[in-house]
């Protein structure tokens, strides 16, 4: 089955489709990861008796998961893009997004462009400045 990986609506996200398969048995299920700070999403049931949740995430990042189903049994995607020793004994799944790139958003690289040669400009006029003022004094 594994990880569905699309480019969402909102820039520079991207998203990815979490899914328990019907084989894992479970009544309910949870997803947790770095994405959400640890904290339990929801997911809906699916037509074939397991498990889906939808969520927009950075492109070009990894992130930290697991399920929590039937709120008390934590369980990896069997499908995930790899896994990583946690703190607790276990093993974490991980969705890899470095790869994945998101929709083109024309809107937002035409606003980014300004802000960085704004932020160009800031700083040199804050360095001469002080320079003009402490050279002054000491001559």
């Amino acid at each position: 089955m594994g990880l569905e990986k699309r480019p969402s609506a909102q820039a520079g996200t991207v998203t990815v489709v979490f899914r328990v398969p019907p084989e894992a048995a479970a009544t309910s299920a949870a997803l947790l990861g770095e994405f959400s700070d640890w904290s339990p999403v929801a997911m809906d049931s699916s037509a074939d008796g397991g498990y889906e949740a939808a969520v927009d995430l950075r492109s070009g990042s990894t992130y930290r998961f697991r399920y929590l189903l039937d709120g008390e049994r934590w369980v990896n995607d069997w499908a995930a893009d790899g896994y990583v020793a946690n703190d607790y004994g276990s093993d974490d799944s991980v969705v890899d997004l470095t790869a994945v790139a998101p929709a083109p958003a024309k809107k937002a690289a035409t606003r980014a462009a300004p802000k960085a040669a704004k932020a160009t400009k800031r700083p040199a006029k804050k360095a001469a400045a002080p320079r003009k003022k402490s050279s002054a004094p000491n001559d």
